[in-house]
C-alpha cells in the first residue's frame, strides 16, 4: 500500500510541456492507449470516496484506493493506493462480476509517463481536453510544477470523472459518466503520437 499524491493541470495541448520534459527527465513510457473500467456494488464505493479500476493500457492494472488520513495540500489530492498487474483482463472482469460488481463507468485516453528526478509527470490526452499530472512528494509537487511552467494556483485536486461532468454542464450537455474517443478521433491519435508504429498497425 502507498499514498498517492497527485496534482493535475489543464493544458491547451500537450506538446510544450513534452518538450520541456525531454529537456528536464527521461520517458518512462511512450504514448499509450488507456481503457479503463470502475466497478461498483451499488454505489457503496463512490459513495465512500473509493475506487476500484481495472486498467488496459501497455499492461493490465487492478487498482484500488480510498481517502488517505489528514487534509490534502492545497491542489494536490491524495489517496491510499493498492495495485497488482493482472494477467487476463477478461477473467478478472468476470471475477469481480462473480463478486457482486458490476462496470459503473468507463473512459479512455492517450498517455505518455516522465521521470524527472524520480517524480512522475503523465502527458493526458482526453475525449474533453489535455491534462498533465505530477505524481511525487507533496514537497516536490509544487517545486516540479514551477520547473516545468505550471502554476499551483491553477492545480486542481479532483478525478477525472469530476472535471468530465464539469465539462459536460459548462457545454450544456446532459449529465453522462463514461467518456471515450470517437472512433475516427482515436485513430487519428493513435497515428499523430505513433502508437501504430510501435504495435504493427495496430491501436496501442
Amino acid at each position: 500500500m502507498t499514498i498517492e499524491h497527485e496534482a493535475k493541470f489543464s493544458l491547451t495541448g500537450c506538446q510544450d510541456l513534452e518538450e520541456r520534459l525531454r529537456a528536464l527527465g527521461s520517458l518512462r513510457t511512450p504514448w499509450h492507449f488507456e481503457s479503463n473500467t470502475v466497478y461498483d456494488r451499488g454505489g457503496e464505493l463512490a459513495s465512500t470516496g473509493r475506487l476500484l479500476r481495472l486498467r488496459r493500457a501497455l499492461v493490465t492494472t487492478l487498482t484500488f484506493k480510498e481517502p488517505a488520513a489528514g487534509a490534502d495540500a492545497p491542489g494536490v489530492k491524495s489517496r491510499l493506493e493498492r495495485e497488482c498487474r493482472v494477467d487476463d483482463a477478461g477473467s478478472m472482469d468476470l471475477i469481480l462480476r462473480g463478486l457482486g460488481y458490476t462496470a459503473s463507468l468507463t473512459y479512455e485516453k492517450f498517455r505518455a509517463e516522465w521521470d524527472v528526478a524520480g517524480t512522475a509527470v503523465c502527458l493526458d490526452i482526453l475525449p474533453f481536453g489535455h491534462f498533465a499530472e505530477i505524481e511525487g512528494a507533496p514537497e516536490a509537487i509544487p517545486e516540479l510544477a514551477g520547473r516545468l511552467g505550471l502554476d499551483m494556483a491553477a492545480a486542481l485536486a479532483v478525478s477525472y470523472h469530476r472535471l468530465h461532468r464539469e465539462w459536460r454542464s459548462a457545454q450544456g450537455l446532459p449529465p453522462a459518466g463514461s467518456f471515450a474517443f470517437e472512433p475516427a478521433e482515436r485513430e487519428r491519435l493513435n497515428t499523430l503520437l505513433g502508437c501504430e508504429a510501435r504495435t504493427g498497425g495496430n491501436t496501442c
